[in-house]
């Protein structure tokens, strides 16, 4: 149980932000103390789920130190300091961006530039570990038998279907950006059939415009390809596949580098099982964009 008073009432629950906590805390901490402060401002969303021991052996501490700092801090022992930092990186709150600023706002200009690059590739390598190969390969399959493609991603997520609509489209045709520019129905999918795909990038909070769309691909027979978050317990019955990256940020938002990546691969996985046809659509491309398209041809 939290016993200090750093609360907050959202909605009538109330949240312990644990990140704030030990930023009030944190200039009467010792050197020991602020050692593993240091480690769970930097590392949030990757302790969730260690054990006393196992967080013990990251930092370079004793599993004493780690509860006397829990106690510290207004807490029963390492149990509800846990839960804590589970919560505050699992809660699907309006302050999401504020939750990153929180863990920015004591940086430096090079220990910001630092975070960020070190949680890119954090999120790189917990992806690789955690993502299933045979997902992956079921993915590309639907990705290279399908009639159309429709690529749909919500606010931040449309930089994503955006980047992946522009790489699809150069290895193979039918290949559809949904926009809801005006507030215009994409009625492009209005036909769609059990041939067709859509791949949908859909991230807490996840997007009621997104959810719509999967309805109706899914009422027609069609697949769905879903690019999340690493959590996917609440959308998990609305895709037939489903690929989770780690997105967690080292600035003001999540980092989008690693469902980027994944993109990268599913197109180049595609071209290289269907090499042919990959080839041909690629160099018939290139004719078109050598007639006066760049500068330099």
């Amino acid at each position: 149980m939290y016993t200090k008073e750093n609360k907050y009432v959202v909605w009538g629950f109330i949240m312990t932000n644990i990140l704030k906590i030990i930023y009030k805390e944190y200039d009467s901490f010792t050197p020991s103390k602020r050692r593993i402060a240091d480690y769970i401002i930097n590392h949030t969303n990757y302790i969730t789920y260690d054990t006393l021991s196992e967080l013990a052996d990251k930092i370079g501490t004793s599993t004493t130190s780690i509860v006397r700092f829990a106690q510290s801090l207004g807490f029963d022992g390492y149990s509800g300091l846990q839960t804590s930092i589970r919560d505050y990186t699992h809660a699907d709150d309006p302050f999401n961006a504020s939750k990153t600023l929180d863990n920015i706002e004591h940086k430096t200009t090079h220990d910001l530039f630092k975070q960020s690059i070190d949680k890119d590739i954090e999120n790189l390598n917990q992806t690789l570990k955690t993502i299933d190969p045979s997902l992956l390969e079921a993915a590309v399959n639907k990705i290279n038998t399908a009639r159309n493609i429709y690529i749909i991603g919500y606010n931040d997520s449309f930089t994503l279907a955006y980047y992946m609509t522009m790489r699809l489209g150069q290895i193979r045709e039918n290949v559809h950006l949904l926009q809801s520019v005006g507030g215009v129905y994409p009625y492009e999918i209005v036909d769609s059939n059990e041939e067709d795909l859509l791949i949908a990038y859909w991230f807490p909070r996840y997007s009621l415009y997104t959810l719509n769309i999967i309805n109706r691909i899914k009422k027609n027979n069609g697949n769905v390809l879903i690019i999340t978050s690493s959590n996917t317990e609440k959308i998990k019955e609305f895709g037939d596949i489903i690929l989770p990256t780690h997105v967690y940020g080292g600035g003001v938002k999540e980092s989008l580098i690693a469902p980027i990546s994944l993109s990268s691969y599913l197109v180049s996985l595609a071209a290289v099982k269907d090499y042919d046809k990959a080839s041909k659509y690629i160099k018939e491309s290139e004719k078109i964009l050598q007639n006066g398209f760049y500068l330099d041809t």
